[in-house]
């Protein structure tokens, strides 16, 4: 019962998302162009209207929507939970309007992806019940929203693998044009995620690593939004950003961080000596650094 009336809320706040950007747009009945939908980050997912604005403002509690300023908890959360405000399944610091039940469609966007693989996991298995498997990718995933969340989107969790979105506009929230102090900022942050996901796994600690963890990093414009169709879709990043992010990802060995030229060029500090990567679908190869969890 509790997911039907979530799709339901879900539903409703997409379509009424939609109608906003249209109308924003100019446009009725009408497909929205990713310019139609770039309006979605730029205003339509933030309340338009002063009025709203100021309920948003003066309803009760905190902690609310980092991008649109929805309560989530205490009598304000009660009050717009119906209209689909509610923590995102994919970073509890946003809503659930300003994530899944954004317009279908898309917009090019610079984003930072990261890929962390659990190495030999499938001959791991091998050795282990489905109920052990379960529980050791359960405690991973735990150590990768305690480690990721706020600044990232949790895009998926894949078997053995989490993929996670560092998007400037959500990052930091008033975003439009993204500068080279957000690409900074976002640079830092996924290196410094990315370290201590491997540092949560157990690298440097006496015991050492419970699993063997590879991290792949890379930044630049990727297709952002709700991609799919009407009945199956889904907030994420597509492009040749997460494609080399994934590649670069199986790079690297457990323990390391394989990240792209193109991020690194946007990270304080030296990182080492550059390699150029032989990459599988690439033409040329990738210019990369190799971080270890130190």
């Amino acid at each position: 019962m509790g997911r039907v009336k979530e799709r339901a809320e879900g539903s409703f706040a997409s379509r009424r998302n939609a109608r906003h950007v249209a109308k924003l747009a100019g446009k009725s009945g009408e497909p929205l162009s990713p310019d139609d939908w770039e309006a979605y980050f730029r205003v339509g997912a933030q309340p338009s209207s002063r009025i709203v604005k100021r309920i948003f403002r003066v309803l009760p509690s905190d902690p609310r929507c980092g991008f649109c300023g929805a309560p989530f908890t205490g009598m304000g959360g009660a009050l717009v939970r119906p209209f689909g405000f509610r923590p995102s399944r994919k970073n509890p610091n946003l809503c659930a309007t300003c994530i899944e039940s954004s317009p279908p469609g898309g917009a090019t966007w610079e984003s930072g992806i990261l890929f962390a693989d659990l190495r030999g996991f499938t001959t791991l298995s091998e050795t282990l019940s489905p109920v052990q498997s379960s529980a050791m990718l359960r405690r991973f995933y735990g150590q990768a929203t305690r480690v990721l969340f706020p600044e990232a989107l949790i895009d998926k969790l894949i078997g053995d693998e989490v993929m996670a979105l560092y998007i400037p506009v959500f990052m930091r929230p008033g975003t439009v044009a993204v500068s080279d102090d957000d690409r900074r900022f976002a640079a830092n942050m996924m290196v410094r995620h990315a370290r201590e996901l491997l540092r949560e796994v157990g690298y440097g600690t006496p015991s050492g690593p419970e699993v063997q963890l590879g991290i792949g990093l890379d930044f630049g414009e990727v297709f952002l939004g709700n991609v799919g169709g009407e009945h199956a879709h889904d907030f994420t990043a597509v492009g040749d950003v997460v494609n080399t992010a994934a590649r670069l990802q199986s790079q690297a060995a457990g323990g390391e961080i394989v990240l792209s030229a193109r991020l690194g060029a946007h990270v304080d500090g030296s990182l080492g000596e550059v390699e150029h990567l032989t990459i599988k679908g690439k033409a040329e190869p990738v210019r990369a650094y190799r971080l270890t969890w130190a």
